[in-house]
């Protein structure tokens, strides 16, 4: 009789553990289809990157548990590793700050504590930029070689996972190679980017091969200007109302040592955002774009004044004849 009464048991807890697995796999079916097919349209609509970064640091181990279950939905991880990564890249920048106002001050500890965290950081997000671009080929297979037979739709992973790929190894250089992202991931990147119609995807394509040559101008075709090509791709971005060429560009002329270049990208990107609105379908992007550009003003404006860019203030600069400097006046920090 006990004997019965624990094989009826045991199979009782085998039924409702496979019960359990069922209702889990069934979940995480219908997790990958919301996500994918309403949660990130609705984010990529919003303009709030905070709360953008809050939901996919939180969401994707989440939906990524699911895989245990299920197939590891690619296309998904590869937006929201992508976007993570540039959450960690922004709290970089603000490291970077710091380090700035602190070496002004002789505060040398908090200056070379700073530099720490800020390295640390961006090791964090070349570490979730490379896992987006290793989602992007476990999805499509590796750039750089034919182009894969993609819809519309699936140019829109593709594109981001190439960007996340560029952006892995140059996180990774300024974590001082922490993660070890390999560094012909982006040549693949920009290789596989001109498999994208550049108009369509907002001049990124045209603006990342613009980037390379103008590193290596050697490889750039002759009679081709690569700074004239990146503002053509800006041009591009501000048409479309998402202004991601537009921060490649900005980051580009950041590191060609060309400050009048770099003051004027992103006097060209702040005049863009207010005379075009955002693509109301990807403002997040545009939102993200603007960030980056900022940060580098920011930067600027730090090593220049010890403060950033004032409010209202982007695409202006502390040596203009220009009502910036009403934005400084000590005296509206003072007023009750």
């Amino acid at each position: 009789m006990y004997k019965s009464i624990r094989t009826s048991l045991a199979a009782l807890l085998l039924l409702a553990m496979t019960g359990c697995s069922s209702i889990y796999t069934t979940t995480g079916w219908f997790a990958y289809d919301f996500s994918e097919s309403y949660a990130m349209p609705y984010v990529m609509k919003t303009d709030d990157s905070e709360m953008g970064c809050a939901m996919s640091e939180a969401m994707t181990p989440m939906l990524l548990s699911f895989s245990e279950l299920t197939w590891s939905p690619d296309r998904l991880a590869t937006t929201m590793y992508m976007q993570a990564g540039a959450c960690a890249e922004a709290k970089a920048n603000e490291e970077g700050l710091t380090y700035l106002r602190a070496y002004k001050a002789q505060n040398i500890g908090e200056a070379k504590d700073a530099r720490i965290r800020q390295k640390r950081l961006f090791a964090l997000a070349a570490n979730r930029q490379y896992k987006g671009y290793k989602h992007l080929v476990a999805e499509f297979g590796e750039p750089g070689e034919a182009c894969p037979d993609i819809d519309e739709d699936e140019e829109f992973f593709w594109m981001l996972g190439l960007v996340s790929g560029l952006q892995a190894v140059m996180s990774d250089v300024r974590g001082q190679g922490e993660v070890g992202v390999p560094k012909d991931i982006a040549m693949k990147s920009v290789r596989g980017s001109q498999c994208l119609d550049a108009k369509r995807w907002w001049g990124v394509p045209k603006a990342m091969q613009a980037a390379v040559w103008t590193m290596m101008p050697d490889n750039a075709p002759e009679g081709v200007d690569p700074w004239q090509e990146l503002a053509e791709a800006s041009a591009m971005a501000g048409e479309s109302g998402v202004r991601l060429a537009q921060a490649v560009e900005v980051v580009i002329a950041d590191g060609s040592g060309n400050e009048e270049r770099l003051r004027d990208a992103i006097r060209r990107h702040a005049q863009s955002v207010k005379t075009k609105a955002s693509n109301g379908q990807y403002r997040m992007l545009d939102t993200v774009a603007t960030q980056q550009v900022l940060a580098v003003s920011d930067r600027l404006w730090t090593e220049a004044t010890g403060s950033r860019t004032p409010v209202g203030g982007l695409g202006t600069f502390w040596d203009d004849q220009s009502p910036a400097e009403e934005a400084l006046d000590i005296d509206d920090l003072l007023e009750d």
